[in-house]
């Protein structure tokens, strides 16, 4: 051979429009495709799994069988747990009492005791008024006669007018020992 010889090869492609959009749907379903067969992590229609036997996954409350001055009610939970405000219980239907920390009746089964009050956090300033839902004992902090702290209690007058949602309130002054409403952390 005297000389190597060069030879092109000339390929004249004519795509359309509706021929690209097809190959590109072709090309995405086949590496979603890809993705599903060699994933790693396996498809499942749900993955929360149930909570452990004798769980509810439900928060936690309580009300104390301990009584406790208004200067002490912010100490009296146990570990996990702190002073409730009343917006943390508002809705027991949300929660899971607990028995075995908190107070029970003769007829209180698993769930909270009806018409017992507790100390509980308003969400108001420091103040010590006779209001409920503003009297705290000044955060928690007085045991005076002359300052309120609010108890709310389940109502167990179902006809009443004046409950808070299921929640009676009140106030008494911050000398009384009460029983705390606790909450879980």
């Amino acid at each position: 051979m005297k000389e190597q010889e060069k030879q092109t090869l000339v390929i004249n492609v004519n795509l359309t429009r509706g021929l690209v959009t097809l190959l590109t749907l072709a090309l995405l379903t086949t590496a979603f495709l890809g993705y599903l067969a060699w994933g790693q992590r396996e498809v499942v229609a749900s993955s929360p799994q149930a909570p452990a036997a004798g769980s509810t996954g439900l928060r936690q409350y309580y009300l104390t069988t301990i009584s406790y001055d208004g200067s002490a009610a912010d100490v009296a939970c146990a570990s996990g747990y702190h002073m409730a405000s009343l917006w943390e219980i508002l809705d027991p239907s949300n929660l899971e009492y607990n028995a075995i920390l908190g107070w029970t009746v003769g007829d209180s089964g698993q769930g909270p005791i009806a018409g017992y009050f507790g100390w509980v956090r308003t969400g108001w300033s420091s103040d010590n008024p006779s209001t409920a839902g503003q009297g705290n004992c000044n955060s928690w902090s007085s045991n005076s006669g002359s300052n309120y702290g609010t108890q709310v209690g389940l109502s167990n007058n179902w006809t009443a007018a004046e409950d808070i949602h299921v929640w009676n309130a009140t106030t008494i002054s911050c000398d009384f020992t009460r029983p705390v409403w606790c909450v879980e952390d």
